[in-house]
């Protein structure tokens, strides 16, 4: 029954992955998205496959102190910080970590989105937190991103976004939605004046 629920978990990752690529979420072999299993445990997508061409036997099973249990690829450097978010916020289920190209532009300058020019974001996606800039897979971005708290979205400096659900497609419509807020926001500066309310 364990393994029976594993694999659907499997194939639903490579479901919302497939999504991602095809929605323009993320691009190349970017990203990394992951599902909390069981205590100190997650499924989590392997290094270096372009999310498209992911199969559910390429999903990694791992420990949150950074073992493989199950799986031949290489893991995400990125797992740390993923483990690091399970293992202070309980509440979070899944993990959507990509490279959308208007939210990351964004974070490239540090900025976040404003709450005052587009309902969505104080309605949709709550508070939405940048972490400083950190290499990529390292415990100082662990750090930075320990600092945004509970937020939900969280920017990457000159990197990413990250989005925390309570089940995996609720962190894919998050996702989805930070995205078109980015790019609605991009739209309007570049038409004219942004009314704010």
């Amino acid at each position: 029954m364990e393994q029976e629920r594993l694999w659907r978990i499997r194939k639903e990752i490579c479901r919302i992955s497939t999504m991602l690529f095809e929605k323009n979420l993320v691009s190349g072999k970017d990203g990394n998205i992951s599902v909390r299993t069981g205590e100190g445990e997650m499924l989590i997508t392997p290094s270096g496959i372009c999310k498209a061409f992911l199969e559910p036997e390429m999903i990694l099973r791992q420990s949150f102190d950074g073992r493989v249990l199950e799986g031949s690829l290489k893991s995400t450097k990125e797992a740390g910080l993923h483990a690091n978010l399970y293992e202070r916020r309980p509440e979070v289920g899944a993990i959507v970590h990509t490279h959308p190209a208007a939210a990351t532009a964004f974070a490239v300058c540090g900025m976040t989105l404003p709450s005052d020019c587009l309902v969505e974001v104080p309605s949709l996606l709550g508070k939405v937190c940048v972490a400083g800039y950190a290499p990529a897979g390292s415990p100082s971005l662990v750090e930075e991103v320990e600092k945004c708290g509970d937020c939900n979205v969280v920017f990457l400096q000159n990197h990413g976004v990250i989005c925390c659900g309570k089940s995996l497609t609720d962190a894919f419509a998050l996702m989805d939605a930070v995205e078109n807020a980015a790019k609605t926001i991009l739209y309007a500066k570049m038409l004219g004046e942004i009314r704010r309310f």
